[in-house]
């Protein structure tokens, strides 16, 4: 019985070094492995720098799932409301807004598809721009008038270049106008 006793007591020596051992190493790692009170410390202070960032660049983002589907609406109303789908539609309505303004054409409407190139900024998906150009004469309130509706006209018109020349003696005006509106493909 001694002898059991004697070996329980060697093993149990032998398990109790062996776990002074692990204790020192763990002790060793702790404070020599940079992990210091400091360096933990700081390096909690920098993740929680970080944490800040990335909420504030994050912030704009929450609820985007329901204002992404409110958009998705309002560019198909957009597009349907806005963007006619035949040429036609588009030759018909400048002839209406020519008669509702008094003015006259001098050369007609001159018309331009402008076919996207790839994916380059400004264009549109499914829908090609159409360039036009023309003249139109009349008193200077018909053609001021004519440009006011174009701007607030129910389909998308965006003028980007105009020329005026009066006539000598009276109050007769040209208008030299380039603009563009869009057509739907199909």
């Amino acid at each position: 019985m001694t002898g059991d006793l004697a070996r329980s007591k060697t093993r149990f020596t032998v398990i109790l070094a062996a776990l002074a051992i692990v204790d020192l190493v763990l002790v060793g790692y702790l404070l020599f492995s940079g992990s210091s009170p400091s360096a933990r410390l700081a390096r909690e202070q920098a993740l929680q720098q970080e944490l800040t960032a990335l909420n504030r660049e994050v912030a704009p983002l929450v609820g985007i799932g329901p204002k992404l589907d409110q958009t998705r609406v309002d560019v198909k109303k957009f597009y349907e409301q806005k963007i006619p789908s035949q040429f036609s539609q588009i030759s018909q309505h400048l002839e209406k807004l020519v008669r509702e303004t008094g003015v006259t054409t001098v050369q007609g409407f001159r018309f331009t598809e402008e076919k996207p190139g790839g994916n380059e900024k400004g264009n549109l998906p499914e829908i090609q721009r159409i360039g036009i150009d023309t003249a139109v004469s009349g008193e200077y309130s018909k053609v001021a008038r004519f440009i006011n509706a174009l701007e607030q006209d129910k389909f998308v018109f965006v003028i980007t270049q105009i020329a005026l020349n009066s006539s000598e003696g009276g109050n007769l005006v040209s208008l030299q106008i380039k603009f563009e509106t869009f057509l739907k493909e199909t």
